[in-house]
């Protein structure tokens, strides 16, 4: 049977008039496919723009000056063009991706004199839009745990006890335009799961390329202005024993005549504490998993993914 990823206003669950139905719609969608576009968010559309601009003009300087946002494993910061291989990260050999990215968590955020930012005085900008874009989309992020939660039948906020002490990662990526003929298999994003618990991503000038592997074919992710693109980590796969669905998932890259077109995405990835201990939430079955703190998950994932010479 061929899944479509659906649309969902989430705005009745927020406002209280009809709680019930959309919960049972999410539970539907992290069932089937794990992917679902939300809209009544709730999101001011200038917060969307501003990150957008700030980022562009970012991804716009030279390399020298982009390298000046230091990045590690603990702070993030930016990262060079096909440096790292999404389809790595489920254990194969894959091509780096044709994107470069930058990245910010939450100490990044709170913190102006982190190194991320570079030269706070002349970035000031770019630290403040993204600063209004993170906790926009940690406030969606919430309310989405709030309904897994109910859908999961546990109390609303059921999961403020792994995530209250969380350091959700932003990650922005610029798709340039092609430059030349891509290796074989090489695309902008690797087919691959997210790490986390959930991920809420906006794309400009749309998400189209994004696509998602319903067990039998690539199904391309609806582009609807000013809506968000959901899927569901691998930890909450884990959490649910494989009740919900991390879906694979891929950027293509533009067709033939296109290739001077490019593409910016802000995934904000939710993760929960790093101490987070993930066990099974089913109690009508076995677990299918051992118990793992986010943290590890984490960053076994990330040291999957690195490109080496």
């Amino acid at each position: 049977m061929t899944l479509t990823v659906p649309v969902i206003d989430i705005s009745p669950f927020t406002d209280g008039t009809a709680p019930e139905a959309v919960v049972a719609e999410i539970d539907r969608a992290c069932r089937d496919l794990g992917f679902l576009v939300i809209t009544g968010h709730g999101v001011p559309q200038p917060i969307l723009d501003r990150g957008v601009e700030a980022m562009s003009r970012f991804f716009a300087a030279p390399v020298d000056t982009k390298l000046q946002h230091y990045r590690d494993g603990y702070h993030g910061g930016y990262s060079e063009f096909a440096n790292m291989s999404l389809g790595q990260s489920l254990g194969a050999e894959a091509p780096a991706d044709l994107r470069e990215g930058f990245a910010a968590k939450r100490h990044d955020i709170l913190d102006p004199s982190s190194p991320v930012w570079g030269d706070e005085e002349s970035t000031r900008g770019l630290r403040l839009a993204l600063t209004d874009y993170y906790f926009a989309m940690n406030a969606v992020a919430d309310t989405l745990m709030e309904i897994f939660a109910v859908a999961l039948g546990r109390e609303r906020d059921y999961f403020e006890q792994f995530t209250f002490r969380h350091d959700s990662n932003l990650g922005v990526f610029h798709y340039p335009p092609m430059q030349e003929q891509p290796l074989p298999g090489q695309l902008r994003g690797g087919a691959h799961t997210d790490f986390g618990g959930v991920t809420v991503l906006y794309a400009a000038p749309s998400v189209e390329g994004l696509e998602v592997w319903d067990g039998e074919e690539w199904q391309p992710v609806p582009v609807i202005a000013g809506t968000f693109v959901i899927n569901l980590g691998d930890l909450m796969q884990r959490w649910t024993n494989d009740v919900w669905n991390s879906t694979l998932h891929r950027v293509t890259n533009p067709a033939d005549g296109a290739w001077d077109s490019d593409r910016l995405s802000f995934a904000f990835f939710h993760q929960p504490n790093k101490d987070a201990v993930i066990a099974s939430l089913d109690e009508s079955s076995a677990p299918k998993y051992e118990t793992i703190t986010s943290g590890q998950h984490f960053v076994a994932k990330i040291e999957a993914m690195k490109v080496t010479a």
